[in-house]
Parts: C-alpha cells; sequence; structure tokens
C-alpha cells in the first residue's frame, strides 16, 4: 500500500515542460518593437542575436538601420541598408530596404547641403578631398522634351567614372539638393563660379559640368548632336575636355567618349580592364535610357509612382538594364516606407515576413528574456539553446555586422562606387 501511495503521489507532481528557444522571427519582431519604443541599446542586442541565426534576413538591417536613423546617423543607417542589399540583392523585403536608404539618402543630403551653407566661410579655407570628384546636372540646349537627360546623362557618367578605382565620386543626390539650396538654374551650373563653389561645398577636388545640344530630333534619329564637357577645380582653374558630335541615335556611344575623354583630362590612363567595364555597363537602349532619365526626374521631385512607371519602361525597353529594374522596385516600395512613419518599424518588419506573420505585441507576450548590458551582444549562433549565453562585451561595428563608413567629410557623404 506504502509503494502504491509513493507512486500516485510521484504521478501527480507536474514535470518540468520543455521551453521552446525562441525562434529569429520571435527576435526580429522584439528587436522592432524595442526600436519603436526608443529602446535601441536593448533592440540592437536582439537584432544582432537574431542576425547571427539568419544573416540573410532583411530584418536585421531593417531594425540596425532604423536605430542608426533614430540617432541622427543617417551615413551609417545608408552603409548598412546598402551593404545588405549588395550582398543579398534577391533577398525578400530587399526593395523596402532599398526605399529605406534613398529616403535616408535623401534626410541626409538636405541636412548637409544646410549645414555646408552655413559652414561655407570655414570650408573654404579646407583641403578638397583628393580624387574626388563631382558630376553636375548636365545644361541640355535645344529640344525641351529631352531636358530629363540633364539628370540621365549626370548619372551614367558619375557611374562610369566610378569604375576608375583611383576616383571617388560624390552622389548624385547630394549634388542635386546643394544645387537646390544654393537655388542654382540652368544657366547657374554652366559658370564655373558655381561650379568651384559647389566643389568648396562639397570638398570636392574636381567638378564636371556639360552641356548636351540636342536640336528637335526627328522621328530617323538622324539629327546630330553634341555632347561638351569642363572640369572646374575648386580653386575655379578651368579645363575643356572638348566635344564630341554625332547623331542622336548614338548617344549612349558618344556618352562613352565623353568618359574616356574625362579621364585624359583628370590625367588617368585607364587600364584594359577599366575600358572594357566602362564600355559594358549601362543601358543598351536608347529608349531604356529616355525612360530612366524620366524616372531620375521623377525620383528627385519625390514622385515615387512615376518614377516607378518610367523605371519599369526602361527595364521593358532593356531587360539587361538592372540599374532601371531596382529602381523600378524601390520607387515602388518607398510609399509604403514614407507612410510607415518613425515608429513604423514593426510594421516594415512584419510586412517582411509576409502573411505568416503572427499578430500581437511581442514586447508584451514573449518569454524572451533580454538580459544583457549596453553594448553587449548575444552570441548564440550554433550555440545551446538553454544555458547562459555567450557574451561579447567588446561591442564594435563589425561585431554587428555593419560596414565600415564609406566616408564622410564635413558632413558630406561621398559614394565610393566599385565594381
Amino acid at each position: 500500500m506504502l509503494c502504491v501511495v509513493v507512486v500516485c503521489a510521484c504521478a501527480r507532481t507536474p514535470r518540468a515542460g520543455s521551453v521552446t528557444p525562441p525562434t529569429p522571427r520571435d527576435r526580429f519582431r522584439l528587436a522592432a518593437e524595442l526600436a519603436a519604443a526608443g529602446r535601441c541599446d536593448t533592440a540592437v542586442v536582439v537584432a544582432t542575436a537574431a542576425q547571427a541565426r539568419a544573416p540573410g534576413d532583411v530584418r536585421g538591417p531593417l531594425v540596425l538601420g532604423a536605430c542608426q536613423e533614430q540617432a541622427g546617423r543617417f551615413d551609417d543607417a545608408i552603409a548598412t541598408y546598402n551593404a545588405f542589399a549588395a550582398e543579398h540583392p534577391r533577398a525578400r523585403g530587399v526593395a523596402t530596404l532599398r526605399a529605406k536608404a534613398l529616403l535616408a539618402l535623401r534626410s541626409a543630403a538636405e541636412h548637409t547641403a544646410r549645414q555646408a551653407l552655413a559652414r561655407e566661410a570655414e570650408l573654404a579655407n579646407e583641403p578638397p578631398q583628393a580624387a574626388t570628384v563631382a558630376v553636375l546636372p548636365l545644361v541640355i540646349a535645344g529640344d525641351s522634351s529631352v531636358q530629363p537627360l540633364a539628370r540621365g546623362l549626370a548619372d551614367l557618367i558619375t557611374t562610369d567614372l566610378a569604375h576608375i578605382r583611383t576616383l571617388r565620386l560624390v552622389e548624385r543626390l547630394q549634388i542635386g539638393m546643394l544645387l537646390d539650396e544654393l537655388k542654382a538654374g540652368q544657366s547657374e551650373r554652366t559658370d564655373p563660379a558655381t561650379a568651384a563653389r559647389v566643389g568648396r561645398l562639397l570638398r570636392a577636388e574636381r567638378m564636371v559640368q556639360g552641356t548636351a545640344t540636342i536640336p528637335p530630333v526627328p522621328p530617323t534619329g538622324a539629327a546630330t548632336i553634341e555632347l561638351s564637357a569642363t572640369v572646374v577645380t575648386s580653386a575655379g582653374v578651368v579645363r575643356p575636355v572638348g566635344q564630341v558630335t554625332g547623331p542622336f541615335r548614338q548617344l549612349l556611344a558618344l556618352e562613352k567618349q565623353v568618359v574616356f575623354d574625362l579621364a585624359g583630362q583628370l590625367g588617368i590612363a585607364l587600364t584594359e580592364a577599366e575600358r572594357q567595364q566602362i564600355l559594358r555597363q549601362g543601358p543598351k537602349s536608347l529608349a531604356a535610357f529616355l525612360a530612366y532619365s524620366r524616372a531620375l526626374d521623377d525620383l528627385d521631385r519625390g514622385d515615387y509612382g512615376a518614377a516607378a512607371r518610367h523605371f519599369g519602361a526602361a527595364a521593358r525597353a532593356d531587360p539587361t538594364f538592372q540599374a532601371a529594374r531596382q529602381g523600378q522596385e524601390t520607387a515602388a516600395a518607398t510609399p509604403a516606407v514614407q507612410q510607415s512613419g518613425a515608429g513604423g518599424i514593426v510594421t516594415l518588419v512584419e510586412g517582411s515576413e509576409g502573411p505568416a506573420a503572427a499578430a500581437g505585441g511581442l514586447l508584451t507576450t514573449t518569454t524572451l528574456d533580454v538580459v544583457p548590458a549596453t553594448g553587449d551582444v548575444i552570441a548564440q549562433a550554433g550555440g545551446p539553446t538553454t544555458g547562459t549565453p555567450t557574451i561579447d562585451r567588446h561591442l564594435t561595428p563589425e561585431a554587428l555586422g555593419l560596414p565600415s563608413i564609406v566616408s564622410v567629410s564635413s558632413g558630406i557623404v561621398i559614394i565610393f562606387r566599385r565594381p
């Protein structure tokens, strides 16, 4: 009888149930809610632990970048977004990440343009950044219907020059924001004094000015056009590059010739690999390039719907034009990112999960304990699901998976484009 009583008593004793460890999705959602609540120190810890287990998940850089933006570190956020997009170009939700990078760049460009103008007297006495080049929007003379080529040609020249490893190129949006703050119209853009002033404000060593003379183009595309460029130093020294002419239908080939002439004026001997890379990259269809140029015009005006349509037209005209396809995806995703607002990181993270996202808030329902102090990183990748987590108490950007900042000079972001 005693044995029976003992057995029954044991049977009534509750057994410790197994605890299911939190999934990366749980951690990302918790990190997003922490970030939305302004608790970014802890959000970064949780997001980093989740990223270690799911390195290709877009939600990690979404949270980390959002926290960097909250701290006003737009350059860091842009680098975080772009580094992940470059490494995982086909990841789910990567268009949202590119949209975040675009909006962060716009905010940073506007802020730094105003800051540069406020510090203009101080910047005038500082030396320029070596080997830094800024390509100003070209002046389009003649046919007003192709005015968007002002931005398109500047973007194409910038991208081509970026394949020269000894050069550093200033981001196009930075230049546009500064010209807007200066209220510099098309006539001022041809003035070398304006270019020199822009160079001093950007701390760029040399500026490229260009003019495209395009008469009304007949349906045959046989009209003769002229492309010319000059290089202006920050000290105001003007060095003409020369002029190329040809039929309008050969505009893309003429642009390549201008780039090669620019390299010569800049004193650069192109390697054969650089020359071939420049020739290969970019659109192959003039119709695609015209639509792409219109999309850039829409993008700079903040009309993302029109930009997505024009990027889409460019991608259909030239399916190999990767920049057009990415532009379409980014522009289409941007309005939703804008509407999410500063506290919308939870919505963005759950949106990247798809329809399987669970309802409810993890800040109030999760069983995940966040115990590390500020600056700690939970290193659980490949570790046990129970027990004491391993903690690295020497947090560095590399430990967080953040790329090094590309370059920040007097508040002006300089983008280093590389093949």
